[in-house]
């Protein structure tokens, strides 16, 4: 019975290093941090925007996902490797955004069935660490700014969320 309380003692005082609380000030940080990964993407400067971008991905930032994937499949400051790209790219479709859907379908009825298996199970892994539910993000349509033009906004609602770090290919030798 000892150790019973021992192993619950353990496993409760181990949480907190697991994960983290996020409150207002830490999401603004995360939104910053993508929205930063995202210029550094688009001025092609790319070992800096993969290293915010999979920060944010890994705390359920959509787009940061969607960017993420593509930058694995076309090597872009990391290794180029199929299977994590369209985990990404599959994981980001979760916002419902019909235009990322389609980039997804498009690419993944290019596969084996075999390789299908392999990206459907690895997005259900992934799902489990940095998916929409997991992550606490909720994404719609909105106006963006004043102007009419409507965009897929995802928000991280505040929260107390796991922390993953996320994976990265094995480099053949």
């Amino acid at each position: 019975m000892k150790n019973l309380y021992a192993i619950v003692i353990i496993a409760t005082l181990a949480l907190p290093a697991l994960a983290a609380d996020y409150g207002a000030e830490q999401i603004d940080h995360i939104y910053k941090n993508e929205a930063k990964g995202l210029r550094y993407y688009e001025a092609e400067n790319y070992p800096n925007a993969f290293k915010l971008l999979s920060e944010t991905a890994a705390l359920g930032m959509k787009r940061s996902q969607y960017i993420l994937g593509f930058m694995f499949l076309k090597g872009q400051g990391v290794d180029k490797n199929l299977l994590f790209g369209l985990t990404w790219l599959g994981l980001s479709t979760e916002s419902g955004n019909d235009e990322w859907q389609e980039t997804y379908d498009g690419l993944y009825a290019r596969l084996s069935d075999a390789q299908k298996s392999m990206v459907d199970q690895k997005i259900r892994e992934y799902a489990a660490k940095y998916g929409a539910g997991e992550q606490g993000i909720t994404c719609s349509r909105r106006a963006v700014g004043a102007s009419r033009r409507v965009d897929w906004i995802c928000i991280k609602s505040e929260g107390f969320y796991q922390v993953h770090e996320i994976e990265l290919p094995i480099r053949a030798e």
